[in-house]
């Protein structure tokens, strides 16, 4: 395992320090000196994801500009025998870019930051990867188009080229990996890929299928396979939405209603969240004014027929705003899409009713309202709770059939360890969701230790407050992670898969013993040769006697 302590990458011998010196320099004469980082505090930061689960240190951070920059990182990096771990806007919890070698570069991508052509025309959207999913939004604003999937709630933050690499969910449909056109990729040795139809001469990147599918390859890879610097996305036209949103009584009922509607198709969004989160969104101050203003008029300007909108917006309207919530113990929001308004109202009172059969009761509409209008979180507001506690989640995704098992199996692991859960101060949250015809669980756990340089760097001014004086407790956070990694055990022996895999789920042994992985070995030995990149990831490109 990598070292779990406090940071403590051994130091450089005196020829390791000439060679960093060495690459160092080449960096600077690549991007310029500003844009590579070497002092510690930048380093241990860039070096950390939401986990804080710590690894090596970095010797150095570059920020490229260009898909040659970081062409020309990777050849600097493999004269230098260095590691190259990417990362984008961090917002991921499964270490894909923390360092398992001191000996790492991390390439920051957010400065492939541009929107490169939105083509209405042939529907598709092309920019670089480092753009943020909040500011896609805002370039494809007023167009009439927008991609399926619209981004994580993180999006002011997090950017597509790290949701391509775990294959993102959240708002919209599906995943992001089945709306991606193709790719242009730099692979280990440096070279530079397209994928799709623009792989052929004078094609323009309007198909993936473009003979085999390399797209696929790099989709979902951690970074294992190459750095994916551009991204062709699939446009739509804007559809029209109707939302609804349902309380529960129980867990148990909610998912049953989940696993009936992964059957018809229905719906775009299905989003459960338990009393825990419930009882946040209780206490969330509404939008200011100007704020809310903005909502209002997008969606109206979304419905041409202003008695329909009105009567939807009203189903959004409470006059306590989102304290109506308090005391619900669980609620699922949804979404349907169609061409037009009347089609996507008929299909959410489809929704309605087949939530009813189930034990659903109508609530306001408030929360999807403000998802779809107003859809990026504070991620402040995340870093730590009101009570000062940190979380940390994890996702299992599992066939609809199996959604009810899998939460019964949750509930009683819950039973199980309420001793030691309740001894430690340890409470645990749950979220569950749709993704189409699939189920995803997401249990969050949440305990009392001190930020850390990521999450203080991100927290709000009220919750780095609360925070203060919380000291750590080394026994309550190693039961904490235990427990843990003992749920997302007991989720694979059931047959889950992952989305986010990198280095916390265990991809290398859920494929041990397949052709598959003896395929990947191969396939990351073709492109990335000196196992450069981001070493570690699904268990691939780690140095013989490294492990994670």
């Amino acid at each position: 395992m990598a070292s779990s302590s406090a940071f403590s990458s051994p130091l450089p011998s005196a020829a390791d320090r000439n060679t960093h010196a060495d690459l160092i320099g080449r960096l600077a004469a690549i991007v310029g000196a500003d844009a590579v980082l070497e002092d510690l505090e930048h380093r241990r930061f860039y070096s950390l994801d939401f986990s804080e689960e710590p690894g090596e240190i970095a010797l150095a951070v570059v920020k490229p500009s260009t898909a040659e920059q970081v062409a020309d990182i990777v050849l600097a990096a493999n004269m230098a025998g260095v590691a190259v771990n990417t990362r984008g806007g961090a917002m991921s919890y499964t270490r894909g870019h923390v360092p398992v070698r001191p000996d790492t570069l991390i390439v920051d991508a957010t400065g492939l930051n541009r929107i490169i052509e939105i083509n209405t025309q042939d529907r598709y959207v092309t920019l670089e990867t480092g753009v943020t999913w909040a500011a896609l939004r805002a370039g494809l604003r007023g167009t009439g188009f927008r991609t399926p999937y619209i981004g994580t709630l993180s999006g002011n933050h997090a950017t597509v080229g790290g949701g391509l690499s775990q294959n993102a969910t959240g708002m919209g449909r599906v995943t992001l990996a089945e709306h991606v056109l193709g790719l242009e990729v730099v692979l280990g040795d440096g070279r530079i890929m397209r994928t799709g139809s623009w792989a052929t001469r004078g094609t323009p990147p309007i198909y993936r299928y473009n003979g085999p599918d390399l797209t696929g390859m790099f989709l979902c890879d951690s970074g294992a396979f190459g750095i994916k610097t551009k991204v062709h996305l699939l446009l739509e036209p804007t559809p029209k939405v109707s939302f609804g949103c349902v309380a529960f009584g129980n867990r148990i009922d909610l998912v049953r209603g989940q696993a009936a509607l992964a059957q018809t198709g229905l719906q775009t969004e299905a989003f459960a969240f338990d009393g825990h989160f419930v009882s946040e969104y209780a206490k969330h101050p509404p939008p200011d004014k100007q704020e809310k203003r903005r909502m209002v008029g997008e969606f109206l300007a979304d419905h041409p027929n202003k008695l329909r909108a009105w009567r939807n917006l009203l189903r959004a309207w409470h006059p306590k705003g989102l304290g109506f919530l308090d005391g619900l113990t669980n609620i699922m929001y949804y979404s349907a899409e169609a061409h037009d308004q009347a089609a996507a109202d008929r299909m959410e009172r489809q929704i309605e009713r087949l939530m009813q059969a189930h034990g659903g009761k109508r609530v306001p509409t408030t929360i999807p309202f403000g998802l779809r209008y107003g859809p990026f979180l504070n991620v402040g507001e995340i870093m730590a709770n009101r009570e000062g506690e940190v979380n940390f989640p994890i996702n299992a995704k599992f066939a609809a059939s199996r959604a009810v098992p899998a939460m019964e199996a949750f509930e009683a692991f819950l039973l199980e360890n309420r001793a030691v859960l309740q001894r430690h101060g340890i409470r645990v949250a749950c979220n569950s969701l749709l993704h189409g015809h699939f189920w995803g669980i997401e249990p969050v756990i949440f305990w009392k230790r001190p930020l850390g340089p990521y999450r203080m760097h991100y927290a709000t001014e009220d919750r780095r407050a609360r925070s203060a004086g919380i000291a750590e407790d080394a026994e309550r956070t190693a039961a904490a992670i235990d427990f843990r990694h003992r749920l997302t055990r007991m989720f694979r022996e059931m047959g889950s898969f992952h989305v986010q895999w990198a280095k916390a789920y265990p991809y290398a042994d859920a494929l041990a013993g397949q052709t598959a992985w003896d395929m990947l070995t191969q396939v990351k030995a073709i492109t990335d040769p000196n196992h450069t990149l981001n070493p570690g990831v699904l268990g691939l490109g780690l140095q013989r006697g490294r492990s994670i």
